[in-house]
């Protein structure tokens, strides 16, 4: 018990404040890029060097004057561009702000040669090769890519960039209209018909998981790394209490695991050359109930926190969350999630699982040291 309670207090400390001199990492960018690389979905700075920042009311006045060109570079899910003919293979509506134009994918950090050209030839066609000509950009609210989107667009010399921080979000809260839009086709810059928005082809679709899953008497836990080596980590017992039922007993520990104490707090940690992931256990009590559909208490118990080699301490901002999905053969695949441990640090209401997962992002899993985990007999 007083391990839990030092934890939470460590939790708590570390999300007041930066350690003494270094930089915030929430709003981290590329020395020399002057881009966000990673984590696009987190808090964004209050404005943007050599723009105009907007708010919604400010936004809505311009939009009605149409005195603005809005550019919505919403990242969706989906296979990204057709290599044939450059359509996006896209599987959900994206809803935005009427008369603006959709260019996925322009606000990554890094962007391939084609991508820049893409992004290019469109602000030249929109402006009409006027640097000069207004134009704004947006996203949701805090998404870094609209400010990455932005700044891109000032560093090659258009003079009259706006940005709107909270995007679509800040636009629905407002009750103004939202309407669907369709991406700008990658290769010839046509406007992509409704018709074309479609799920990934059935070839590269997962398998339908036909039979129904069942709990195993034992399990081992296995973290997967960047090149798909295994990592065990662990085991998990279950205690069968009916036909998709079972109690938990969860174990996490390996000889591969460093002792590391680290923002008042020991860790245990596996290291690697830039990053180091340090299992978080967590500190307040579970029923240790799991069901074939609902996995969460099995997830509380494989939470971890990331840090870079270089970085003094520890930070829950960086917290690592395995979202936890049968597979056809039986086992659980869990897929990396990013965000905000930092809730931990107070207690939460009895029976209540208090991480937030609609916070959580599942972009740049790949960059992390151990990418997925899996649990299998």
């Amino acid at each position: 018990m007083l391990d839990k309670i030092l934890l939470a207090l460590a939790l708590t400390l570390v999300s007041a404040a930066p350690v003494a001199g270094q930089s915030d990492t929430r709003y981290d960018v590329d020395p020399d890029s002057g881009l966000r690389m990673e984590r696009y979905r987190a808090p964004v700075p209050a404005d943007i060097p050599g723009g105009i920042t907007l708010n919604t009311e400010q936004a809505i006045a311009l939009w009605q004057q149409e005195k603005l060109i809005f550019i919505d570079v919403f990242p969706p899910k989906g296979l990204g561009p057709d290599p044939l003919d450059g359509h996006w293979l896209i599987p959900d509506e994206r809803l935005s702000i009427p008369g603006a134009v959709w260019l996925p994918e322009v606000g990554r950090g890094t962007l391939t040669d084609e991508a820049v050209d893409y992004f290019k030839r469109n602000l030249v066609r929109l402006t009409n090769d006027k640097p000069d000509t207004s134009i704004a950009f947006y996203c949701t609210s805090d998404c870094w890519q609209s400010w990455n989107a932005a700044k891109r667009a000032i560093d090659w010399g258009y003079s009259a960039v706006h940005w709107l921080p909270v995007g679509t979000d800040g636009w629905l809260e407002l009750g103004a209209e939202l309407v669907a839009v369709q991406p700008i086709n990658f290769f010839d810059d046509s406007t992509q018909q409704a018709a074309a928005l479609t799920e990934a082809p059935e070839s590269q679709t997962v398998t339908d998981i036909t039979a129904e899953p069942a709990f195993p008497d034992a399990a081992r836990i296995f973290l997967i790394d960047q090149q798909g080596v295994e990592l065990e980590i662990g085991n998990v017992v279950f205690s069968k209490n009916g036909p998709d039922k079972s109690g938990i007993s969860v174990e996490v520990d390996s000889d591969q695991f460093v002792d590391q104490f680290l923002s008042m707090r020991p860790f245990k940690c596996l290291t690697g050359a830039s990053e180091w992931f340090c299992y978080l256990p967590y500190p307040y009590e579970l029923k240790n109930e799991v069901t074939t559909k609902e996995l969460t208490e099995l997830e509380y118990q494989l939470l971890f926190i990331w840090k870079s080699v270089a970085s003094f301490g520890i930070d829950a901002w960086n917290g690592v969350y395995y979202q936890l999905e049968w597979q056809p053969d039986g086992s659980l695949q869990g897929k990396l999630l990013q965000g905000d441990l930092n809730v931990l640090a107070s207690p939460p209401e009895p029976n209540s699982h208090p991480i937030e997962l609609d916070e959580f992002i599942a972009e740049d899993a790949q960059s992390r040291l151990y990418p997925s985990l899996i649990i299998r007999p």
